[in-house]
Order: C-alpha cells, then structure tokens, then sequence
C-alpha cells in the first residue's frame, strides 16, 4: 500500500517544479534581481509605513496652526521646518503620502480599467468601432495633458476625487492604443479560434482568452504611468485646481510655499525633494518590470 506522505511530497516538489518553471516566477525572480527595481520598491515600500505610522512618528499633527513658531528653520524640534502657519513640515509630509499616492494609483488604475475595455473591444471587432474609438482617441490625445487636466478640473472644480478624474481621463488613449495593438497580434492565433470554434462568448474571449496575454505591456505601462500622475496631481495642486490647503499634499505644500523661496527655501525644496523621489521609484520600478517581462530574456 502506498505511503500518503510520500505521495504528498511527491504532489509538493511537483507543485513546486511548475512553480519554478512558471512565467510568473521566472519574472518575479528577474524582478528581485534588479537591484534598482529592489531600490525603487524600497522607497516605496519606505512612504507607506512612515504614513502607516504616522500618528507614532510624529509628534505634531498636521493640521495644528502654532502662528508663533513660523518659519521655523529645520531643527531638532522640526526637523523639516515649520510652514507659513507653523505647521510642522515633517508631519504633513509624511500623512501627504495617503494623497500623493493615492491619487497616482487610484487614477492610474481607473484608466487602466476604461482603457482596457475599450482597448479590447477596438482591437476585438475593428472595422467601425474600431474606427470610431481611435478617432475619439486621436481627439483626446491632440491636446496636451496638462492642459487637459486643468480644463476638466475647472469644470469639476478642485478636491480629490475631481483630481482623479481629471488625470484617469488622460490617460485612456494610450492604454486603448496599446492594448489594441498587441490585440492585433494575438486574435488570429489558433487558441482564439479554438475558443470561437466551440462557441465561447465574445466577451468571454476577451478578457479570459485575449487579455491575459496582452498584459504584460500594460502593467509596465501602468507603473511609469503612476508616477507621471503623481507628477501632474502635484502640477494642479500648485496651480490651484487639485487637492487643496488645509489638506497636506505636497504639489499643494510647493503652492504655499512658493512665495517665501527667496528666505525660506526649506518650504519649497523638502516638498519637492519627495516628489522626485517618488517619481524616481516609480521610474525604476517600470523599467525593472520592463527588463523582467522581455520575453527575449526567457532564453
């Protein structure tokens, strides 16, 4: 009679040989292995638990206006300085990061999911449609990003979800054009027809069939993509029209400082300083996405 424990390491290192031959380890382990991608996730990794713990490392709260202690220089009571109202600058820039970051993923990731459908529909069916969602896209895309946001935000006027909004709209036509081109590729393949040979939904082809083998361009897409929002979010607060005073967003905390550069540089370049460490993780976390989903590098 068979031993149920042999079987059952048999069944484990089995299940653990496909693993280890499986797409998703093989990128998972290139990943790891870049260093500057491990750096850019570090630092990302790093902003999440300083907000996390927020209400433990700070010992001033974001909002407490102390008007006597303004202009603070950065000291071992402040250690980034005060603001304009004496606000301690170390407590909103760490509870900034539930903004800053948020508004890059939230709206990188509402994009995606429009572009996706649209993406995939286009590329899909063609002909008319096909015609009609590039065309909508070619206008969204003639006019400049930025200019965009500001016009859509003006309409919808400033706040957090406004801004989403704003930047999400954006960024639709660059994922329904990549997503359609790799769709191109892919539909005339025999597994498609397979699946439309034995009367598979459309939509179920799409997305269970299609989809999953055009991904790996827009998860790269979508990682460069969160920090060039963040980017723009920050543009927007510092032109008024994104998240607003009283709440700490860094683009807004650039805004509100700006004016006191010349004698108070701290209230511009502590700000500004995160904001390009973010963009920077974000940055090197794509291109290490990038470099470990080559399928060139399979070989």
């Amino acid at each position: 009679m068979p031993d149920k424990n042999q079987n059952s390491k048999l069944d484990q290192n089995k299940t653990n040989r496909h693993w280890k031959e499986s797409n998703l380890y093989f990128t998972m382990s290139r990943l790891f292995h870049n260093k500057l991608a491990v750096t850019g996730m570090l630092i990302i990794l790093s902003l999440i638990i300083l907000t996390l713990l927020y209400p433990v490392i700070c010992k001033y709260s974001y909002s407490l206006v102390d008007p006597f202690n303004a202009y603070q220089t950065p000291s071992a009571e402040h250690i980034f300085g005060t603001d304009t109202l004496g606000r301690d600058i170390f407590s909103r820039i760490v509870y900034g990061v539930r903004y800053s970051l948020s508004l890059g993923f939230v709206a990188e990731m509402l994009g995606l999911a429009i572009g996706i459908v649209f993406g995939c529909i286009a590329g899909y069916f063609g002909g008319m449609v096909d015609t009609i969602i590039l065309r909508i896209c070619d206008v969204i895309q003639s006019i400049p990003g930025i200019l965009l946001c500001i016009c859509i935000s003006q309409v919808l006027g400033s706040g957090f979800f406004s801004t989403v909004l704003a930047l999400c709209f954006t960024g639709i036509p660059q994922v329904v054009r990549l997503l359609r081109a790799n769709i191109l590729s892919v539909r005339e393949q025999e597994f498609v027809e397979a699946a439309q040979a034995i009367t598979c939904g459309n939509i179920r082809i799409m997305f269970k069939h299609i989809l999953p083998n055009c991904i790996a361009p827009l998860i790269i897409n979508s990682s460069n993509g969160i920090g060039g929002k963040i980017m723009t979010s920050a543009s927007l607060s510092f032109l008024g029209l994104g998240v607003q005073e009283p709440l700490p967003e860094w683009g807004a905390m650039l805004s509100a400082g700006k004016n006191y550069f010349r004698y108070y540089p701290h209230l511009v370049i502590v700000p500004g300083i995160f904001i390009a460490i973010t963009i920077l993780a974000f940055n090197l976390i794509g291109d290490g996405l990038r470099d470990a989903l080559d399928p060139k590098l399979r070989s």
